[in-house]
């Protein structure tokens, strides 16, 4: 499976302290070597932001680090196409409260045809994403 990863995913791995945590680590640990991970630049500077906020400095550069050379997750860039695809996912959904990241990581998913989105932020499933865990 091809699985997008999206900031509320990553910070429940990362926060101990999160309510989430428990899930996001027992689903991360149910993947098989057959499942992909990506996740983009948007999203790691979003979840960079918050480790360094909640958690830490050092928790903030270390998932920098791993992330950055993982094997595990490749990180796609978001470039002017992806975007301009995310202002029109923000126009589409007006009535949703959605981040520009959100719009862009909706577009990539729609763009790059993944599976399902590794995500607690339930944006996605209202905006008709499948998001991991169930």
């Amino acid at each position: 499976m091809r699985i997008f990863v999206d900031t509320s995913a990553f910070v429940a791995l990362e926060d101990r302290s999160d309510r989430l945590h428990a899930p996001a680590r027992s689903f991360y640990e149910s993947l098989t070597p057959a499942d992909r991970l990506c996740t983009s630049n948007y999203v790691v500077d979003e979840t960079v932001t918050r480790l360094r906020y909640t958690v830490g400095w050092q928790a903030a550069v270390d998932f920098a680090e791993a992330v950055l050379k993982s094997r595990l997750c490749g990180v796609v860039y978001v470039d002017a196409d992806v975007e301009r695809a995310a202002l029109q996912v923000l126009k589409r959904f007006k009535d949703k409260r959605l981040s520009f990241t959100d719009c862009t990581s909706m577009a990539l998913l729609a763009r790059l045809r993944l599976d399902a989105v590794f995500a607690f932020d339930e944006d996605f499933a209202r905006a008709g994403f499948r998001t991991l865990p169930n």
